[in-house]
C-alpha cells in the first residue's frame, strides 16, 4: 500500500477545476477528481502554518496544538489551566505530562511502513514533527529559499504602490521548483517496496512565483496590464480600495502557478496507473491555507480577515480501486480529518477512549479532532460534524455551519481589519505590520469575550430576546453570511439577521469556555461537548 499526500501551502479550492473554475486549466486535477472523491466545504482550522502542519500529522485542531504550545507561558483567564510545556521526542510525537499526542507517520512506522516527507522549504523539515519521517528530501532549497514567509513585514499600502519584481520565472514549466519536487516523489514511489507514506508539502503558491512567464500570458488580454514578471510574491495590506486591475498582474502570476501544479499531477497521475497494477494507493491533494489575492484589502499574507480566500482549501481523495469514484460530499471537514482517514486506510486504530457519561438532550458532541472521512466515501455516513471552528489565536474566531459563516471579534478593538495601532511608519511614508502583532495572550480573548459572557449568562438565566444594546453590540463584533450562496463573502447581513447573530455569538462562548477540556490531555477525545443547533442555523435562510 502506498499513500501519497500532496500538501500545496496557498492553494485555493475555487481556482481549481472540480470546484468550478473554468478559467484555470487544471486537466489533471479534473482527472483525478472524476476518479476520486471531492469534498466541496473544507476549511482549515487556523491560518498559522505551524499549528496547521502540527495538526494535519496528529489529527488535532490547530487550536489544541496552540494551547499546548503556549500553555506554560501563556495561562488562560480564571487560571492557569494548562501548565505543561511541549517537548520533542524522539519520533513518537508531543508528549504532554504522562500523556502523548503522536504523530501518524510514528504510528506507520511502528507498524513497518516507511515514511518520506518532501519538501523544497527548509522551515517544514525543521518542524519539530517532522523528525517522526525516516527519511527527508530538501528540492531546490538554494538561496531562493525563503523559510516561512510569515517572519516578514507586511507592508500598508494606500492606493497601488509601485512593485519591484524579483527573480526570474523558469523559461519551462519543467524546470519549476515543482516540477523538482514532484520528480522526487515519482522517484521515491520507484525506489520504495511495501507499504510506504510519501508526503509532499509544496510551497511555492505561497513563496515563489517561478511560473513561466508565457504561461502567465495566457491569462493576459488586451488592455490589460502586463503579467507580474517576478518570483517573489507582495505581501499587502490596502487602506482604501484598489483597483481590481491593479491586481491582475499576480493572479495571473498565481494561476500559471496553479497550471504548473496541475501538468505536474498528470505525470504523478501516470506514475499511478502504472503502480496500480502491483499494489494498491490512496492519493490526496490538499492544502494547510488559501491565499489571499486582493479579496477583502490583502494580497500574499495570512494575517488576514477569515475569509474563503484563506480558509475553503481542497480535499480531493482518490484510490487505486476506485471507491468513492466520481462522487462529492457537502460535509464540514477540516484538512487535519486527514490524519484519521490515513490510518483508516492503513488499518491502524488509534481511537481515544471517548468519554460515554450522559449529557443533556439540548446538548451534542462535536468533533474538532481529526474524524475518518472513510464512511463519508463509502456513502455510510453523511457528515462527521454539524459546524466548522477557525480560530487565528486572538481576534476572531470563524464559525461555518451549512447554512452560515460568521466573524465573531473577540477582542475590544474597533474593527479586526483595521490595524493601524499595530503599524509602524517607514521613510518612505508607508506602513509595516511586525509579525507579533498577532502573538497577542489567549488571557486576552477569555478575559475580553465580554458579550460572549454576558449572552451566555442571559441565556442560562432564560432570556431568549436581546436587547437594543445587545443588538447593537452584535452589529459591531459579528460579521454573518449566507452560506453557500455568499460564496465570496461580500453581502454581510447580521444587522438583517440579529437573532441569528446571537446564536453564533452564544456558541463562540461555548468555544471559549470549553478550553479547559481542550487543554486536559488525559480527557482528549477531540470533541466538545455544546448545543444542539437550531435548524435555523443548520439550514440558513431555507429555515
Amino acid at each position: 500500500m502506498k499513500i501519497i499526500v500532496i500538501e500545496a501551502d496557498g492553494l485555493r479550492a475555487e481556482f481549481l477545476g472540480p470546484y468550478g473554475n473554468d478559467w484555470v486549466e487544471t486537466p489533471s486535477l479534473n482527472r483525478i477528481a472524476a476518479s476520486g472523491f471531492v469534498f466541496d466545504h473544507c476549511l482549515i482550522g487556523s491560518p498559522h502554518r505551524g499549528a496547521q502542519t502540527a495538526a494535519l500529522w496528529t489529527g488535532l485542531h490547530p487550536t489544541q496544538m496552540a494551547l499546548a504550545q503556549w500553555g506554560s507561558c501563556h495561562p488562560l483567564a480564571g487560571g492557569s489551566r494548562v501548565s505543561s510545556r511541549v517537548e520533542e521526542t524522539s519520533g513518537t510525537g508531543i508528549s504532554r505530562e504522562g500523556s502523548t499526542w503522536r504523530c501518524i507517520v510514528s504510528s506507520l512506522r511502528e507498524r513497518g511502513w516507511k515514511t518520506v516527507l518532501v519538501s523544497p522549504e527548509r522551515s517544514v523539515l525543521a518542524h519539530p514533527l517532522a523528525q517522526s519521517f525516516e527519511e527527508h528530501r530538501l528540492i531546490g532549497g538554494g538561496s531562493e529559499d525563503v523559510g516561512d514567509a510569515e517572519r516578514m513585514s507586511i507592508r500598508v499600502v494606500r492606493g497601488e504602490p509601485e512593485m519591484t519584481p524579483l527573480g526570474r520565472p523558469a523559461e519551462d514549466w519543467g524546470e519549476t521548483r515543482t516540477a523538482l519536487v514532484f520528480s522526487e516523489v515519482c522517484e521515491a514511489l520507484s525506489q520504495m517496496e511495501g507499504a510506504a507514506l510519501v508526503w509532499c508539502h509544496l510551497s511555492d503558491l505561497r513563496n515563489h512565483w517561478d511560473a513561466p512567464l508565457a504561461m502567465r500570458m495566457r491569462h493576459h488580454e488586451e488592455g490589460d496590464p502586463e503579467p507580474w514578471p517576478g518570483t517573489n510574491v507582495p505581501r499587502l495590506c490596502f487602506r482604501g480600495e484598489v483597483d481590481p486591475d491593479w491586481l491582475l498582474p499576480f493572479v495571473s502570476a498565481y494561476a500559471a502557478q496553479v497550471e504548473v501544479l496541475d501538468l505536474c499531477l498528470a505525470g504523478l497521475w501516470s506514475t499511478l496507473e502504472e503502480l496500480a497494477h502491483r499494489e494498491p494507493w490512496m492519493l490526496v491533494i490538499t492544502s494547510g491555507r488559501g491565499m489571499p489575492l486582493g479579496e477583502h484589502g490583502w494580497l500574499g499574507t495570512w494575517h488576514t480577515p477569515l475569509h474563503a480566500e484563506l480558509l475553503h482549501v481542497p480535499l480531493i481523495m482518490a484510490f487505486s480501486d476506485g471507491v468513492g469514484q466520481s462522487e462529492r460530499s457537502q460535509a464540514l471537514v477540516y484538512p487535519h480529518d486527514l490524519a484519521a482517514s490515513i490510518l483508516g486506510v492503513a488499518g491502524v486504530d488509534m481511537s481515544v477512549g471517548q468519554s460515554e457519561g450522559t449529557i443533556l438532550p439540548d446538548k451534542t458532541r462535536v468533533a474538532i479532532g481529526g474524524e475518518d472521512l472513510l464512511p463519508i466515501i463509502r456513502g455510510e455516513l453523511d457528515q462527521v460534524r454539524d459546524r466548522l471552528f477557525v480560530w487565528d489565536g486572538h481576534q476572531t474566531l470563524a464559525v461555518r455551519t451549512r447554512g452560515w459563516f460568521a466573524q465573531v471579534r473577540l477582542v475590544g478593538q474597533e474593527d479586526v481589519e483595521e490595524i493601524a495601532d499595530s503599524s509602524t511608519a517607514t521613510d518612505n511614508g508607508e506602513e509595516t505590520i511586525a509579525e507579533d502583532w498577532i502573538a497577542q495572550d489567549l488571557t486576552t480573548v477569555s478575559a475580553r469575550a465580554d458579550l460572549a459572557n454576558l449572552v451566555k449568562m442571559r441565556t442560562q438565566e432564560g432570556e431568549d430576546s436581546l436587547s437594543d444594546w445587545e443588538i447593537e453590540e452584535l452589529r459591531r463584533r459579528v460579521r454573518l453570511f449566507v452560506k453557500p450562496d455568499d460564496r465570496w463573502e461580500v453581502n454581510e447581513v447580521a444587522d438583517r439577521c440579529p437573532q441569528i447573530a446571537g446564536e453564533f455569538l452564544k456558541m463562540t462562548a461555548e468555544f471559549l469556555y470549553s478550553f479547559q477540556t481542550l487543554a486536559d490531555a488525559s480527557e482528549q477525545d477531540g470533541r466538545l461537548v455544546l448545543s444542539v443547533l437550531p435548524d435555523e442555523l443548520v439550514k440558513g435562510p431555507e429555515a
